[in-house]
C-alpha cells in the first residue's frame, strides 16, 4: 500500500522490479521504495506499507 507520492513516480510494474532486483531483507522493501520516489522527484507526501501475506495453509491458526 501507498500513497500518491509513489504512484505518481513509479508504476506497479516498475515497484515489483525495484522490489525483485534490488531488496534483499523484506524489512526494507518499504525505505527502498519511498528512497526511489524520492530519487525520482516525488513532490507528494510519500507513505509505504509493505504487507506479506502467506497462504492461510500455511499461516499460523489461532484458537
Amino acid at each position: 500500500m501507498a500513497s500518491d507520492g509513489l504512484w505518481d513516480v513509479m508504476s506497479s510494474m516498475e515497484v515489483i522490479d525495484i522490489i525483485n532486483k534490488t531488496v534483499k531483507e523484506p524489512g526494507m522493501c518499504s525505505k527502498r521504495l519511498a528512497t526511489e520516489a524520492v530519487e525520482r522527484g516525488s513532490k507528494d507526501n510519500i507513505t509505504v506499507i509493505v504487507v506479506f501475506l502467506r497462504p492461510v495453509s500455511t499461516a499460523e491458526r489461532i484458537y
